[in-house]
């Protein structure tokens, strides 16, 4: 069962902004209130909650691969969270999924990690969606990793 608003006699305008965020990454959760706190105005003022839910990627071996792929994972993410009634109680769901594309090179195949953000407003069912820039993926180690039989969980933690 996921969290859901207090109980509570406050005006809704002086509760803290409650986003619910579809990892328990910490690096995922701390960049998300991050973002949410340097929002200004009326955000700063109520505070900001952000509350770990993490969800499904439906991607079946864990690593989703290209963008269409990352973005189709985040969404599978946020669609789990809305449908087990995670979207109770939150002004924002927040789906954030790392995944892996290949660069082709001449003598090599490198891998980047991008990241795709995908922001629900839940009063309005406004989605945001984009990419962050990439950054290198240790492909061969990974590759490695999984061929000596490693967790997706510990390669997560390698990576």
């Amino acid at each position: 069962m996921l969290p859901t608003a207090p109980a509570t006699s406050a005006l809704p305008s002086q509760l803290p902004l409650r986003v619910a965020v579809t990892s328990s990454n910490p690096e995922k959760l701390g960049a998300v209130q991050a973002a949410f706190e340097a929002h200004s105005g009326d955000w700063a003022a109520r505070g900001v909650e952000v509350v770990a839910c993490p969800c499904d990627s439906g991607i079946p071996h864990g690593q989703p691969w290209g963008h269409q792929h990352t973005y189709e994972g985040a969404l599978a993410r946020l669609h789990h969270l809305e449908a087990g009634g995670g979207a109770d109680g939150f002004n924002y769901l927040v789906s954030v999924e790392n995944g892996v594309f290949a660069l082709l090179r001449h003598d090599a195949t490198e891998g980047q990690d991008v990241c795709c953000v995908v922001v629900l407003d839940v009063s309005t069912g406004k989605q945001a969606v984009n990419f962050s820039q990439a950054r290198p993926y240790p492909l061969a180690e990974v590759q490695e990793m999984k061929r000596a039989g490693a967790s997706n969980g510990s390669i997560g933690e390698f990576c």
